[in-house]
């Protein structure tokens, strides 16, 4: 099963695209979990409009603006209830799948025996190509320490929920343990590569993912604060070690702390 996961803030101009590529795809084994981070817009509305019903798509809305990392984890599995062997697609609601063979795509990478994917996005402006380091374009560089390839691993971005799982609570937090609220791309997609190793990542060339830039891009409006955690903090933390499927499997997710927290959220379906 495809569970994809779209974080959504003022989306208003753009979750119908994003939606309708869902719909679009060949492959139709997937479930779209929408969680709407207090949008002060029309977002929801137009979601609840264009899922028309649809019992593959839940869409959610928080009271307060929570943050991507932990809609992308416990507030995503609250609702998902994800199996192990489920593969997560990530696909923001300010962007949408550029091909309706995606899903198609990954299936066949999956049933190669990966564990996790990347690769294959196209900028809605060509000018962004000029701002982004090279190794935003390239499959992971595995001689060299990912925690020093700042965008190694891009859109279209999934995984199997058994890597998911075994990232570390103490991870998902600042030193002083609040919560991250953000790079989640990198606090998640980074230990989960190193978890699996090289063999078991699949950089995809084709053209999967439409990113979308625009104004309010969180590239763009949080990059200071990405580069400052990414370079102060991130890429000074320990290493994951190599991990077999059995221990992945295995491991009984740590992330209690965040749960409990749930309940000073004030969320509401």
């Amino acid at each position: 099963m495809f569970k994809i996961i779209t974080t959504c803030y003022n989306c208003e101009l753009f979750i119908k695209q994003c939606i309708e590529s869902v719909f679009a795809q060949k492959q139709n084994d997937w479930e779209m979990y929408i969680i709407d981070d207090a949008s002060e817009d029309n977002s929801v509305e137009v979601a609840t409009e264009i899922a028309n019903g649809d019992p593959r798509i839940k869409i959610i809305k928080n009271n307060k603006n929570i943050g991507s990392l932990y809609n992308k984890t416990s507030n995503f599995i609250h609702h998902a209830k994800p199996d192990d062997e489920d593969v997560i697609v990530t696909l923001d609601g300010d962007d949408y799948l550029g091909s309706k063979y995606a899903l198609c795509y990954l299936k066949k990478i999956y049933s190669q025996g990966y564990w996790l994917s990347y690769g294959g996005f196209i900028a809605s402006e060509k000018s962004f190509y000029e701002l982004v380091a090279p190794d935003h374009l390239t499959p992971i560089d595995w001689k060299r320490s990912l925690r020093n390839q700042r965008f190694c691993i891009t859109h279209l971005r999934s995984h199997k929920f058994f890597l998911l799982k075994n990232v570390r609570d103490k991870d998902l937090r600042h030193r002083n343990g609040v919560l991250f609220k953000f790079p989640e791309d990198i606090i998640l997609n980074i230990p989960m590569a190193e978890m699996a190793g090289e063999d078991k990542c699949y950089f995809l060339k084709e053209k999967t993912y439409a990113y979308r830039i625009h104004k309010n891009n969180d590239s763009f409006t949080n990059d200071a604060e990405r580069t400052e955690i990414t370079t102060n903090d991130l890429s000074f933390r320990p290493e994951y070690p190599r991990k077999t499927k059995e221990e992945l499997v295995n491991w009984r997710c740590d992330w209690s702390q965040i749960f409990l927290e749930k309940k000073h959220l004030d969320r509401e379906d």
